[in-house]
């Protein structure tokens, strides 16, 4: 029988089986069928061993795997054993021994090196892709605030947070949801702030979720809230670090996604929703004027059509006179009755 045509086994949690580069180049061309972006790098050390380097072109900062993994390994490896030895290779790396470490490791945007005899590999970090830099969120301008704002990469996100936020207590717990395609999701709180009771029932609900994939911080949205049949926001989303420092300060909860700009903030009332993040940059008798303006249109806004067409078609004697035969004669016109008209 071929190498081919062997059969090679497919579990997740497989161990690694063999030393032989070309039987684990299979092995991984079948987790990995019909990927043109899976690159392959031949190596041969000074020592006369054969490794292999794998990783996704679109995934891996070339530069960092040139100049930290490919010319420590050719000009500094004078012993095999070197290579798995973390001081050769400037970047961080960990030994792994299963099929599912290697394929979740290539898919965030690390290098697999594999080395002939060797049955275990080594996961190298060269994570590196095109992302915008930070800025301000359009949807989100303030004027005495601060200019930043959140990204594309939760990494960085939580260190934004982090430099408002440099404090021991400040808490990050990481999460997996997705059964077809792998999403990270960040818990972050206050530990002696944030109601402990809550943190565990939003991560029960996180954990919960049983989906192929969640792509934006929406979609997790609609997966956490309470009911998912009502239109009304129950959730915060905000691109603001400092807007979401103040509420993780005041004891709520952050949530954090991979590859979404924005960040929800749990548990939400009603006021939260009228605050802004300049109410926190001006005297408090000010920005609690302009909540109250807010609240007061809010209400206005919900309010005045409806006692508008209760007066108009049902308790008109409350009108004068005069107004309402101004009234009347503006809509003599109108071809539509009160109700349809507001």
């Amino acid at each position: 029988m071929s190498l081919n045509e062997k059969e090679l086994k497919t579990t997740t949690n497989e161990l690694i089986q063999t030393n032989n580069l070309q039987e684990l180049k299979i092995r991984l061309e079948q987790s990995f069928d019909i990927c043109a972006d899976l690159v392959e790098h031949p190596l041969q050390l000074k020592t006369r061993t054969n490794v292999s380097l794998y990783y996704f072109e679109g995934l891996t900062d070339g530069i960092v795997l040139k100049g930290n993994v490919i010319m420590p390994l050719l000009q500094e490896v004078n012993e095999d054993i070197q290579v798995f030895n973390s001081t050769i290779i400037a970047t961080s790396n960990k030994i792994v021994y299963t099929w599912n470490e290697i394929k979740e490791g290539l898919l965030e945007g690390q290098c697999v090196l594999f080395m002939e005899g060797e049955m275990r590999s080594l996961l190298i970090n060269t994570k590196g892709w095109a992302e915008r830099a930070i800025q301000e969120p359009i949807s989100e301008v303030t004027i005495k605030g601060s200019h930043d704002g959140f990204i594309e990469n939760a990494t960085k996100n939580i260190g934004l947070i982090r430099r408002y936020i440099p404090s021991t207590e400040l808490k990050i717990k990481k999460m997996r949801i997705g059964e077809r395609a792998t999403t990270f999701v960040y818990l972050l709180y206050l530990v002696n702030i944030a109601n402990e009771e809550v943190v565990q029932e939003v991560e029960m609900r996180i954990n919960n979720i049983q989906t192929d994939t969640v792509l934006g911080i929406g979609e997790l949205s609609n997966f956490t809230k309470d009911n998912r049949w009502t239109p009304f926001p129950q959730t915060y989303l905000s691109e603001r670090p400092d807007a979401i420092s103040h509420h993780i300060l005041d004891g709520k909860i952050a949530v954090l996604i991979d590859r979404s700009p924005s960040v929800m903030i749990v548990p939400m009332n009603l006021i939260g929703f009228f605050q802004t993040p300049d109410d926190y940059n001006v005297h408090w008798l000010i920005a609690s004027f302009f909540r109250v303006l807010r609240f007061s249109g809010f209400i206005i806004a919900m309010f005045l059509p409806a006692i508008y067409i209760a007066i108009v078609s049902f308790h008109f004697e409350i009108i004068p006179l005069d107004l309402y035969t101004s009234i009347a004669t503006s809509r003599i016109k109108v071809p539509f009755s009160p109700l349809l008209e507001a």
